[in-house]
């Protein structure tokens, strides 16, 4: 099997749109309202510079939270109170000017935070304002006709950046599937397994676990196409990922690689399950792959994760061990648990 990890690398602010978006965020916020910042210094409004500042400061740390910790839909919810605070505070201070920076804010929230939350602070920002130009000592609109006016276009404003962030948000996670899936087995697919040994390996160290890794391949199926057709082909397919779906935990993850090359990851097993694991995949889709169509034999390498070893090493020496069950005849596995690989053949 190639290597997963020759992929064009993607940096997380090309691959997390919430993170560009509060790091998008930060930069606006420092260049604007840090302007008004300067601005407000120079002609004597202390307060309100310190305001101002405050929310550059907040926007920018949180984008670096964000950045260094992966926590950024807590980092969303700090810039968007950060936001809504700052929206209403600048109405109280600047009037007319303050306010028109609720438009702005109610777009931002929904994109920021969650749905629940953005409703909450927006809804929360626009009762706030309205108590600001109705008891303010600073006049905002002259006119109750004005006021009703800018929370009937606010609101409006509001309701429909709710729709489209959360409309985004449902068909993003439409796409990650879509891209993430494979249409035809139903198992996770190449994409979704890279980032998945990531976690894995970190979670196996930090958590002091003994893991493992199968690889799997199909020593017969470009016979079974060449002889069967590729509906067959497929039909095969579908069974062996039931199978592995059947054999293996649900803490376990499945992955069909492409072609007909499995991959399982196991977390918190010793060699001896993950042997079992093996031996009881090789039998069963030798017995029932070909649901009594064909005849299906299935190779196996599986790995042990050393300590401090990486995810390519953990998926090289997995590699290694299938191309010496298939070195071997097929129809088994190999198993490397750090030691002396071993092989044993299915029945």
């Amino acid at each position: 099997m190639d290597s997963l990890f020759h992929r064009r690398p993607e940096t997380a602010l090309t691959s997390d749109y919430r993170l560009a978006l509060i790091f998008l965020v930060a930069g606006l916020t420092s260049v604007f309202v840090g302007g008004f910042a300067v601005y407000r210094l120079v002609t004597g409004s202390y307060l309100v510079a310190f305001l101002n500042l405050a929310a550059v400061l907040t926007a920018v740390g949180a984008a670096l939270f964000a950045r260094r910790t992966g926590q950024v839909e807590r980092a969303g919810i700090a810039v968007s109170i950060m936001l809504t605070v700052v929206a209403v505070v600048s109405t109280a201070s600047l009037g007319l000017n303050g306010a028109l920076w609720v438009y702005s804010v109610s777009i931002f929230v929904f994109y920021l935070a969650p749905a629940t939350v953005g409703l909450i602070l927006v809804a929360g920002m626009l009762v706030s304002v309205t108590i600001v130009c109705v008891t303010g000592t600073v006049m905002v609109f002259p006119e109750m006709v004005n006021l009703f006016g800018f929370l009937a276009s606010a609101t409006t404003t509001a309701v429909f950046s709710w729709f489209f962030a959360h409309r985004s948000a449902q068909q993003r996670i439409q796409l990650m599937l879509w891209a993430t899936r494979d249409p035809l087995t139903g198992l996770e697919n190449r994409r979704a397994l890279d980032p998945e040994l990531e976690i894995a390996v970190a979670r196996c160290f930090r958590h002091d676990l003994i893991c493992g890794l199968v690889i799997m391949d199909l020593d017969n199926f470009k016979e079974i196409n060449d002889t069967r057709g590729h509906a067959a082909g497929d039909r095969v397919l579908q069974s062996v990922a039931q199978i592995i779906d059947r054999t293996t935990r649900r803490e376990d993850r499945s992955f069909r690689y492409g072609g007909d090359e499995f991959v399982v990851v196991l977390p918190d097993i010793h060699p001896e399950g993950l042997s079992a694991v093996c031996a009881k995949l090789v039998d069963t889709i030798a017995q029932k792959g070909g649901s009594g169509e064909v005849e299906v034999r299935v190779s196996a390498g599986a790995a042990i994760l050393q300590a401090g070893e990486s995810p390519e090493s953990w998926n090289r020496r997995a590699d290694q061990a299938l191309y010496r069950a298939k070195h071997l005849g097929g129809n088994r596995f190999v198993l490397d648990d750090g030691s002396v690989p071993s092989a044993v053949t299915g029945s």
